[in-house]
């Protein structure tokens, strides 16, 4: 039985200020947003999978931060030693080709850090894509882009949830790089049960949304009890629960 896997990836990132300063010098139009400009902070990634008759499963949910290993090269190299080992599964991101993946090819190459394969250029690859972005799928061929949080609130998701997913300042205090911590590992699982909605919209056989993220929490909460939104968290899988009942009994 075939069954898809995913690692849903995400970054947080923050500016350089020498970097930017010394850029702002040689070009004054220099701006903040500049790719080149920005440093890995922390990093996620959530691993979960569907088979062919719409039954999900969850794996590890794994992420890194400055605090607890030192600097953007060390993430990085955690990371890419995670996505190596295994290199068979693809890496899903939300906007990632537009500055996730460049931000990791540059800190590739500042730090001499070899690419893991899902995130290595190969023109005219054949067979399953390596790296999906889940942002330019809903795009197509239009031009209107959607913020993950637009697509999150259309597809039910609590807003308590999603209002804890803009971008944090970066941390000081050990309290702070925790709260960064679950920040990241959050947006790897919203970044999967917004993969899911769309599954479901392809007309992908035996999936429901409900069911599917109601096992994506669950398998999220088991494996991170000390997260900051466990209560928020497992409210909504509740009321999905309730929902899915109360159908079951018209």
């Amino acid at each position: 039985m075939k069954t898809d896997t995913y690692l849903a990836l995400d970054l947080e990132m923050y500016w350089d200020e020498n970097l930017f300063e010394t850029h702002r010098a040689m070009d004054p139009k220099s701006q903040r947003r500049a790719t080149a400009v920005r440093r890995v902070m922390a990093a996620s990634v959530f691993e979960f999978s569907v088979d062919a008759e719409g039954r999900v499963a969850t794996g590890e949910v794994a992420s890194w931060t400055e605090h607890g290993w030192g600097d953007e090269e060390a993430i990085v190299a955690q990371l890419f030693a995670y996505l190596r080992a295994r290199a068979d599964t693809p890496v899903l991101t939300y906007g990632g080709l537009a500055t996730d993946i460049p931000v990791l090819v540059l800190t590739s190459m500042a730090h001499g850090l070899p690419l893991p394969p899902q995130l290595i250029d190969q023109p005219g690859r054949r067979g399953p894509r390596p790296h999906l972005d889940l942002g330019l799928m809903l795009k197509g061929g239009g031009r209107t882009w959607s913020h993950l949080s637009q697509v999150l609130l259309r597809v039910g998701v609590p807003e308590e949830m999603v209002a804890a997913k803009p971008a944090v300042s970066r941390p000081k205090k050990a309290r702070e790089w925790k709260a960064l911590r679950d920040h990241v590992e959050l947006d790897c699982l919203l970044l999967a049960l917004a993969k899911i909605a769309w599954l479901v919209a392809q007309g992908h056989d035996g999936l429901r949304f409900e069911a599917a993220a109601i096992g994506l929490v669950s398998g999220f909460l088991r494996r991170r009890r000390e997260h900051s939104l466990v209560p928020i968290l497992a409210d909504y899988a509740l009321d999905m629960e309730r929902g899915l009942r109360e159908m079951a009994m018209q």
